[in-house]
């Protein structure tokens, strides 16, 4: 009795074969996580970025295009498999084709359910913060003097989460689009 319950869970959550080109890669992204991934992606980006269109995406300036696979591809996904694993992706290019490979297998090109308002907000402000650190329109994400009345203004990340900015973001936030 207990071999026929182990094996009828077993058969709920098959993987899909990986097709050849990518086989050998140092992280194969699950169906499951790419599945997660792709949902919490496009509650993040409908979010951030409620009316983006294709051709406003295009003509992002590099900040804008960093900030939006920051915020809409990398986060989530580490979210999901862990930054160990995205470093692993991120470090091997068939890893990296194949990640790429399974979100477009999976992402929504419907709306989906949205964030909570407060989450979003949130998350509207994060992002916010770090587009303006990464255009240089402030100066330091430290202790900064208001010089007014003297008084210690700190700020206690630089740019994002605990500094997260290692990824290949233009490369990846294309090819995940598209």
């Amino acid at each position: 009795m207990l071999l026929l319950s182990l094996t009828a869970c077993s058969f709920g959550d098959k993987q899909s074969a990986i097709p050849a080109e990518y086989a050998g890669a140092a992280y194969e992204l699950s169906d499951s996580n790419a599945q997660k991934w792709a949902f919490v992606a496009k509650q993040t980006e409908q979010c951030i970025y409620p009316n983006l269109t294709r051709i406003q995406y295009e003509h992002f300036q590099k900040e804008d295009s960093y900030i939006h696979s920051q915020y809409v591809f990398f986060y989530p996904l580490e979210d999901i498999i862990g930054e160990d694993n995205v470093k692993i992706i991120q470090g091997d290019q068939k890893a990296m084709d194949y990640a790429t490979y399974q979100f477009k297998k999976y992402k929504s090109r419907t709306d989906v359910e949205n964030l909570e308002n407060k989450q979003c907000a949130v998350l509207r402000t994060k992002a916010r913060d770090d587009l303006a650190v990464v255009k240089g329109e402030r100066k330091s994400a430290m202790v900064e003097e208001n010089k007014e009345n003297g008084t210690a203004n700190a700020n206690t990340k630089a740019a994002t989460d605990d500094n997260k900015f290692f990824f290949d973001i233009i490369k990846w936030g294309a090819a995940l689009l598209l």
